[in-house]
C-alpha cells in the first residue's frame, strides 16, 4: 500500500474511533481558491519586527486566530531560506553519528557495564519509576505527533514537574494543551504569561508559536501523524527541521509517541554519565547522546534512561550540584559485581 493510502487510512480509523478529536483540536477548513487563504482578515494589519531583527513582516490576524503574512523588504522567503539552513545544519551535525559512536575508541560502557547499572538501579529505584509510570500525567501514550512536540518543547530545559504545572496552566487558560487554533489567535503574550509557572515562558512561547506557524505553512492542518510512517532516520530529519527541536527533543517524540526505543540523554543522564565514565569528560549532551544511543543495548535503553534519572535525582553524589565527597550506592554495588 502506497504511504499517502496508509496515512488517509490511519487518518479515517483514527476520526472514526475518536469523534471528539476535530472537535478538541478545532481543525480549520482552509476557504479553497489558488489563494489558499487561511481565514477572513478581522482587523487591520500590525506591522512587527522578527525575532532575528528582519522589518516589513506585516501580520493579520483572521477568524480563528491564523495568521497570514505579508512580505516587506526582506521578506518570509528570506526567513525560509533561514530556516532551512539551520534545519540541514542540525541534521548533518545530528546524521553523522546517527548510527554509531563518534568516539569508536571509547571504551564505556560496555553491555556488561549497561546490565550491570540496570540490575543496580533497578533493585534502587525500578518501584519509583513504576510508580511514575502509573502517574495519568505522564507522556508515557500521546497518540499524536504534534502533541507530544508541544510537550517536549515544554519540559526543555526544567523540570518534569515545571512543564506539569505549564500544561496545567494550558488547561485551565485553553481547555487544552493541544487547543491549536485558541492559542494561536491568543498571541505570544497570551501564551507568555499563561506558562509562566512552567519556566522560560518567552523562549518557549516564541518557540511554540513558531512551530505551529510551520506546521500550518508546511501542511495546512494540526497534523504531523504522517511520521509514523517514516523510518527513524527520516522521522528525526522531519522533527529537526522545526526550530527549537533538537536531537534531544526528537528522541523524546520518537519514544513517547513513535514507540521507537532511542536512548534519550537529559540532565541527569549526560551529568551521571560524566561521573560514571560513560563519555568523554568535554563531550556536548548532543554527542553523549549519540554515544549511548550507539553503545547501550536495545533491550535496556527505554526503562534504564528513567532509572538513570530517578538515581540523579536522590543520589547524594550524583544529583545536581553535589558537593562532592559523598559515595554513590549504586556505583559501589556495580563495582562489586564488575
Amino acid at each position: 500500500m502506497r504511504r499517502s493510502a496508509r496515512i488517509a487510512q490511519r487518518a479515517l480509523q483514527r476520526d472514526e474511533a475518536s469523534p471528539q478529536s476535530a472537535a478538541r483540536r478545532r481543525l480549520p477548513t482552509p476557504e479553497p481558491g489558488p489563494s489558499q487563504k487561511r481565514a477572513k482578515v478581522a482587523q487591520a494589519p500590525v506591522e512587527e519586527s522578527s525575532s532575528d531583527g528582519r522589518e516589513g513582516v506585516v501580520r493579520e490576524e483572521g477568524e480563528g486566530g491564523l495568521a497570514k503574512k505579508v512580505e516587506g523588504e526582506g521578506g518570509l522567503a528570506k526567513k525560509r531560506v533561514g530556516d532551512g539552513r539551520l534545519a540541514d545544519k542540525k541534521w548533518q551535525a545530528w546524521s553523522a553519528h546517527a548510527t554509531s559512536s563518534p568516539f569508536p575508541d571509547f571504551g564505556h560502557p560496555t553491555p556488561q557495564e549497561c546490565e550491570c547499572a540496570y540490575r543496580v538501579l533497578d533493585d534502587m529505584h525500578g518501584a519509583a519509576v513504576e510508580e511514575e509510570f502509573r502517574d495519568p500525567e505522564t507522556p508515557d501514550c500521546i497518540p499524536h505527533v504534534l502533541d507530544a512536540i508541544v510537550v517536549a518543547l515544554l519540559s526543555q530545559a526544567t523540570s518534569w514537574n515545571n512543564a506539569k504545572r505549564a500544561m496545567r496552566s494550558m488547561k485551565e487558560e485553553y481547555g487544552s494543551v493541544f487547543a491549536y487554533d485558541d492559542i494561536v489567535s491568543g498571541g505570544k503574550s497570551r501564551l507568555q504569561e499563561t506558562i509562566r509557572c512552567g519556566g522560560l515562558h518567552v523562549r518557549k512561547s516564541n518557540l511554540l508559536m513558531g512551530i505551529l506557524e510551520q506546521v500550518w505553512d508546511r501542511i495546512g492542518k494540526w497534523d504531523l501523524d504522517e511520521l509514523f510512517d517514516l523510518t527513524d532516520e527520516e522521522a528525526m530529519k522531519e522533527l529537526m527541521s522545526y526550530k527549537g527541536i533538537g536531537p534531544k527533543s526528537a528522541f523524546v517524540v520518537l519514544s513517547w509517541c513513535l514507540k521507537r526505543n532511542p536512548f534519550t540523554v537529559d540532565t541527569h543522564v549526560y551529568r551521571i554519565a560524566g561521573l560514571w565514565s560513560w563519555r568523554p569528560k568535554d563531550c556536548t549532551r548532543e554527542l553523549t547522546q549519540s554515544h549511548l544511543n550507539a553503545t547501550v543495548p536495545q533491550k535496556l535503553k527505554f526503562k534504564l534512561h528513567f532509572l538513570l534519572i530517578q538515581h540523579g535525582r536522590s543520589c547524594p553524589a550524583c544529583r545536581g550540584g553535589s558537593k562532592g565527597g559523598q559515595k554513590c550506592e549504586a556505583r559501589e554495588r556495580m563495582k562489586l559485581e564488575l
